[in-house]
Order: C-alpha cells, then sequence, then structure tokens
C-alpha cells in the first residue's frame, strides 16, 4: 500500500539535477517534496521553481560557519535535524557537498540517500568522473545511490547507474550525459520508498519486487563499424586491420 512520505534535499551549488528533476516531474511527486536545504546561496532559476512550487528552502554560508571543515559539518547537520523534525522529512536524497556527522546519522539512519557520480566502490569522494577519465583504463561510468555513515561513500548501495565511459568522451565530456541518470534513479527511488520496499537482507540493500537478473554487455556490438582518426588498428596480415 502506498503511504506518503515528506521528503528533503540537501544540495550545494547549481544543483541542475534538482532543478531538472522539479521541472519535469509530476504534481504528485512535487508535493510530496517540502524541503530544500543549501550549504551556500541558491541560483536563482533554482529559486524561482522552489518559489512557484511553494516548496520551502534554507539557505546556510556553511564555510562562514564557525570551527574547522569537521566542525562546520557537524552545526550544519545539527541544523539540518532541526530542520527535518520541523518539517516532519521522512527521507533526504543528497547532492551536497559535505560530509554529514553527529546525531543525524543516527536519527536518520538507513533515510539520508547520497547520490555520486561513479560506479561505487571505484572513486569516491571528490572529482570522481574527472579521475576516471585520468585513470586512462576505466570503461564504466555512472552514479550510485547509497545509505549515508560515517564513511565517505562507502555506505550500503542501494542503486546504480551505468553508461560506458566512452559516452561522456564521444560527447565531448558533456557531464550531463553522465549526470542526468540520477533523474531517472530519484524518481524510481520516491516510487519505491513510499511503497515501502526498501529493506537491508543479510547486510546489503534489497529492493522489494525489483528485478537483478538483467544482464547487459558494453559496447553494443553490430555490423556496421565507424573509424576515427584517433583510433589505434592492430594489424593481422598487410592490408587487414581490425580494431
Amino acid at each position: 500500500m502506498q503511504k506518503t512520505v515528506k521528503f528533503g534535499f540537501y544540495i550545494s551549488g547549481k544543483s541542475r539535477r534538482l532543478y531538472k528533476f522539479l521541472m519535469q516531474t509530476d504534481n504528485r511527486t512535487l508535493e510530496s517534496i517540502k524541503l530544500i536545504i543549501s550549504d551556500e546561496e541558491i541560483q536563482p532559476e533554482l529559486k524561482k521553481i522552489l518559489e512557484e512550487k511553494g516548496i520551502a528552502y534554507r539557505e546556510t554560508e556553511f564555510y562562514k560557519l564557525p570551527g574547522d571543515t569537521k566542525e562546520k559539518g557537524r552545526i550544519f547537520s545539527d541544523y539540518m535535524l532541526e530542520l527535518f523534525t520541523e518539517y516532519e522529512i521522512g527521507y533526504c536524497f543528497s547532492f551536497g557537498l559535505h560530509i554529514l556527522s553527529g546525531e543525524l546519522l543516527q536519527k536518520y539512519e538507513y533515510r539520508l540517500i547520497n547520490f555520486h557520480p561513479s560506479v561505487l566502490p571505484m572513486f569516491s569522494g571528490k572529482n570522481a568522473i574527472d579521475r576516471a577519465v585520468k585513470d586512462g583504463n576505466i570503461f564504466l561510468a555512472g552514479n550510485t545511490a547509497h545509505f549515508i555513515d560515517e564513511s565517505i561513500d562507502a555506505g550500503k548501495i542501494i542503486m546504480q547507474s551505468i553508461v560506458p565511459l566512452q559516452a561522456f568522451l564521444d560527447a565531448d565530456h558533456d557531464y550531463d550525459v553522465i549526470l542526468d541518470m540520477q533523474l531517472d534513479m530519484i524518481k524510481q527511488l520516491m516510487f519505491v520508498i513510499n511503497n515501502d520496499r526498501l529493506r537491508i537482507i543479510d547486510g546489503r540493500v534489497k529492493i522489494l519486487g525489483a528485478d537483478y537478473q538483467q544482464k547487459v554487455i558494453y559496447p553494443l556490438v553490430t555490423d556496421r563499424r565507424q573509424e576515427k582518426e584517433n583510433a589505434i588498428y592492430l594489424y593481422d596480415e598487410p592490408g587487414n586491420k581490425t580494431v
């Protein structure tokens, strides 16, 4: 039986994914989003749509909080917890840059979900996509939705979206090729949570009723091949080249 969960979002920077999600989602989903917390000033275009949709938001200048980075994170986490309590937030989706800590993690255990732009456990931390490219031997890119705990990007994995890194390179390093997959992940997770289908079973996250049996081979091989000037060819015989 579907229930109505109140969702909050923690964001940093331009928050293009949240903006795109709000622009394309349905009214019923919008009504379940009750609070946006930003650790800096919210971009004007996002603020405009929040006001139009009647979604509450709070802005905090993280770097002006007292103490070192760790102390700032604790203060900010306590502030988030106060707001979650005030707005009766059930789950929070995190697209923020800063590490959360303290009582917030205890009271919202398995209810804080981070969206990270890599196929974890590869490339945890900052600049994940750029580091994947720099590595030179990474085949798959993507996103991971995982529960937040005291670790850095090492909480229990809920869901992943995957695309060959070559798609990103072919699109002239357009980050949207990878990051926009998070939009469907947000939608699916809101549906799963509202239908109470998230479970921890034998130490792993399982979505009840989900299909875990699909197999995919990348890249999709067809009988058409485009040769590029910078391709490297192997010659088995004079005049015969294979990529």
